[in-house]
């Protein structure tokens, strides 16, 4: 339910209850107010953001945030070494073991907030500073803002203050997932296209294949290194990794970014560059799911050093 500000509320107060003090409104414009829930996270030297959770009330689990995904997702480790969730089951074949997640459904708690019948998705690969991940769907109807400075998540039901500071980009959704629009200065040249927003990407960007073609993206920039990784599901991908001179998000800009020139198919099985967890680190980030909009302000973090430009 959206919320009014204090100013607001009180002229309406006023006029519907004459016969109270101006205390008695003041405590009662407090009562209708949500208070936004903050959450600590760290960072992790892989960049996941990762949490501190509950699932089902009795296992504490670290989880990371993954906009480039959805739902629950817990890797078979994470599920085995940190939750009771299999002490009933008697099976001696794994693929047994992870049935009973096909029906039974589950809660999660982060801070304050909580999660009712959730599905689990188990995985047998995840990052291993966590069990697993949640996914931006689970905040669809808020607003989620994300200081890096901080190290703080505040998830807000209505928020009413001035964003002038931040660039202000549509969130265009894809197959369950979100982009946004971007543009890398490399020369006198420019290359705008769509990027996938992925905190669970742990590099800075990935450049689709196809999308490079169709714009011109030049085919001579000298190669950095090469850079292995792999997807949730095990596949791995070699990509050339360059440096390109400038990627902008409207006017939040970065300088100097390596990026990963994608040979394969693109993971994200539709065409898309992909925003990594290096790269938003370097943002405060709103992300505002009533009304499909991505907030970027460039933060103390720009100038770390990039690992794929070691």
């Amino acid at each position: 339910m959206k919320s009014f500000v204090l100013s607001t509320l009180i002229p309406l107060l006023l006029m519907s209850c004459g016969v109270h003090t101006s205390s008695e409104i003041t405590e009662e414009v407090k009562a209708k107010i949500p208070t936004p829930d903050t959450l600590h996270f760290k960072i992790s030297e892989a960049n996941n953001v990762i949490f501190q959770t509950i699932l089902d009330n009795k296992d504490t689990l670290d989880l990371f945030f993954d906009t480039g995904g959805t739902e629950l997702v817990l890797t078979y480790d994470g599920i085995r070494e940190q939750t009771t969730l299999l002490e009933t089951n008697d099976s001696e074949d794994e693929e047994d073991d992870f049935a009973i997640f096909d029906e039974e459904t589950y809660s999660l708690s982060l801070g304050n907030l909580t999660w009712d019948s959730l599905y689990i998705y188990p995985f047998p690969v995840g990052p291993e500073e966590a069990a697993g991940h949640f996914g931006w769907d689970l905040f669809e109807d808020k607003i989620v803002e994300l200081d890096y400075d901080k190290g703080l998540m505040i998830v807000h039901s209505n928020l009413d203050r001035n964003l002038d500071d931040y660039s202000k980009l549509e969130i265009e959704y894809t197959h369950t997932l979100f982009s946004i629009h971007g543009s890398i200065s490399q020369g006198e040249s420019n290359f705008s296209n769509r990027y996938l927003f992925d905190t669970g990407f742990q590099r800075a960007v990935i450049m689709d294949k196809d999308l490079r073609a169709k714009s011109g993206f030049p085919i001579d920039l000298p190669v950095i290194k090469e850079s292995r990784l792999k997807n949730s599901e095990g596949t791995e991908f070699v990509n050339q990794v360059v440096e390109v001179d400038k990627i902008c998000f409207g006017d939040a800009c970065a300088s100097e970014v390596p990026v990963q020139l994608l040979g394969a198919p693109n993971p994200a099985r539709f065409e898309t560059h992909i925003l990594g967890g290096e790269l938003l680190k370097r943002f405060n980030t709103i992300l505002d799911f009533q009304n499909d909009f991505v907030y970027l302000k460039p933060n103390s973090l720009m100038d770390l050093p990039y690992a794929d430009a070691s």
